[in-house]
């Protein structure tokens, strides 16, 4: 009589020139908890880059990933998926495989390299690891496991979006190089950053806005990137972002800044987004826009100078200190120059007023500049602007590319403790978490919190990356006294990514590629794999990781490629909510939370 055993499947999820992604599910079908478990195979033809799930160990052309976290004690009948990413020919299956589960009658399953179930033994256990959560609290659905997979899924969603010259292991198969000449009619290489949303317009402000919220939650949640296995593809889109805006700020290589440009757009938005198809197909004018003193942009440079701020830090805090100096050099001047030459983007930048126009004014991000340059040097002088240019932020709606108040609230409001700032990120916070209007939600879920309809779902994940980085703070400050506050923001924070990830009346996912039901047709022209958007068969691509717009505030929804409104992505949708999900996992992972 054979033993019950578990099974195992493999498959390539994703193939790009020179790579691929490989996902392995464990199914547990037999009738006790695997608490633990290790997996040899065979590498021969390609080598592992990352890996996920699992803590791995290479030795020649054999790899072994052991149980890690959430992968740990998997009951009868449930499955895990975790995996890597690789370089080098995909194989069909993995070869010579060996298999040992540690199950909780104190024996060890083990299956040979043959693979053969039929010579499973049993010998005594290891020592098993640590456990994770895989559901989360009050019954909610999901825990550590899930925000982990979809944590490196939205990592997945910023490379579709990369411009330039792409290496050959750029992990998104159907995307290669696309708008080499940008940039080519002013003299600098424009080529880099990347594309803001579906379309293929090199949008400045919404640009510097993600790659800083980006950085944030990054230095904020570095301990859950980096045990997701997050933290390198983070740092290859911060990387690909600033050396863009390196590039853009062209300070004629002097002091002097009123010889200064910064080239704030690339394309025209009409022009663009008249054509639906690859931006590697694109063949209209890529016109460049530009600010410099006498026509300047404050918006944009300001916001920028804060992106490179924070990149400094995130650098520096891995040791690569010329880059970040270089970083933390450009991001100084320019704030110079935002402040000396004072003017509204979109005065000059005209276009982009019919797509990322500036309500807010520039005092914003003046402030929120300022901050960034007071954590990145310690110069009190800084801190003193960005109170000098604060602005009382509106209570009533969200941190974004466009207002970044409330975000430079919750900094300044942790970094003095003075009652005005405090106030207004309390009254911030405590309107999203019960005065907000909310779609319906379930038994373990409030709704989403919704304000406005054009991607309701990004304004709940930066406000959920608020509430994170907030609860953070006051569990490094005193935990005991902090408790129920705590408990509230996560909590908060927990539900609106719980909402997103598919804990709805309708159980419909809005990050694409995870869960049974999410969105097959994101408004994205590279993924769509048409030249129509109204092409009626579904996307030819799956836009991994990307957090579509969301629901009505009556919970309606519809996947279909021409609701831009409902079915957009774009990187900023994506900025806060991978945040979010770092620092919820970390809450779920991390005892000095609580």
């Amino acid at each position: 009589m054979s033993r019950e055993t578990p099974t195992l499947g493999f498959e390539v999820a994703d193939r790009w020139e020179g790579g691929f992604l490989g996902e392995i599910t464990l199914t547990n079908t037999t009738s006790q908890t695997i608490a633990g478990w290790s997996l040899n195979f065979d590498t021969t033809g390609f080598a592992i880059r990352d890996a996920w799930g699992g803590d791995l160990r290479t030795h020649g052309n054999m790899a072994n990933l052991e149980a890690k976290g959430w992968t740990t004690n998997i009951a009868p009948g449930q499955s895990v998926t975790f995996g890597f990413s690789a370089v080098g020919a995909s194989p069909s299956e993995l070869g010579s495989l060996g298999f040992r589960a540690n199950v909780d009658d104190g024996s060890v399953i083990t299956v040979p390299e043959d693979g053969d179930p039929e010579n499973w033994n049993s010998t005594q256990p290891d020592e098993i690891g640590t456990t994770l959560p895989v559901g989360g609290a009050d019954g909610a659905p999901f825990g550590a496991a899930d925000y982990e997979v979809v944590l490196n899924k939205s990592m997945l969603f910023y490379y579709a979006n990369y411009a330039g010259d792409l290496p050959d292991d750029h992990p998104i198969s159907w995307r290669w190089d696309a708008t080499l000449d940008d940039g080519a009619e002013v003299g600098r290489d424009l080529s880099g950053g990347m594309f803001d949303a579906g379309d293929h317009v090199k949008f400045g402000l919404p640009m510097a806005g993600t790659a800083t919220t980006l950085a944030w939650g990054g230095l904020a949640f570095e301990g859950g990137y980096k045990d997701t296995g997050a933290y390198a593809a983070l740092s290859e889109h911060l990387r690909q972002l600033n050396d863009y805006f390196l590039n853009a700020y062209d300070d004629k290589g002097t002091a002097d800044l009123s010889d200064d440009v910064f080239h704030a757009q690339v394309g025209d938005g009409n022009a663009d987004h008249a054509f639906w198809g690859a931006p590697e197909d694109m063949l209209m004018e890529r016109p460049v826009y530009s600010v410099d003193a006498e026509n300047p942009g404050t918006e944009v440079t300001a916001q920028t100078a804060a992106a490179l701020a924070s990149a400094s830090m995130f650098f520096r805090a891995q040791g690569d200190t010329a880059y970040a100096d270089e970083l933390l050099e450009k991001a100084q001047q320019l704030f110079s120059f935002s402040e000396r030459y004072l003017g509204n983007y979109t005065d000059t930048v005209t276009d982009a007023a019919q797509f990322y126009n500036s309500w807010s004014g520039y005092a914003d991000e003046l402030s929120w500049a300022a901050n960034w340059l007071y954590q990145a040097t310690d110069d009190d002088a800084y801190l003193q602007k960005s109170k000098d240019y604060y602005v009382e932020p509106n209570t009533a709606f969200a941190f974004g590319w466009e207002n970044m108040s409330n975000g430079t609230a919750l900094l300044l409001a942790q970094q003095t403790g003075d009652e005005r700032y405090v106030d207004d990120l309390d009254r911030h916070l405590d309107y999203w978490m019960t005065e907000i209007a909310t779609t319906p939600g379930t038994d373990t879920n409030d709704g989403l919190a919704w304000v406005d309809e054009w991607g309701a779902n990004r304004y709940a994940a930066n406000t959920s990356l608020l509430a994170t980085v907030h609860a953070k703070h006051l569990a490094d400050a005193d935990p005991a006294s902090n408790a129920d506050r705590i408990e509230d923001l996560l909590d908060f924070a927990g539900d609106q990514l719980d909402f997103m990830m598919g804990d709805n009346p309708d159980e419909q996912g809005f990050v694409v590629g995870f869960g049974e039901t999410f969105p097959l047709n994101p408004h994205h022209r590279g993924a769509s794999g048409t030249t129509h958007v109204g092409d009626p068969a579904p996307n030819a691509y799956t836009l991994h990781g990307a957090l579509v717009g969301g629901p009505t505030l009556n919970g309606s929804y519809e996947d279909v490629r021409s609701n831009y409104v409902l079915n957009e992505v774009a990187t900023d949708y994506n900025a806060g909510f991978s945040g979010a999900l770092a620092g919820v996992y970390e809450s779920l992972v991390y005892d000095d939370w609580m």
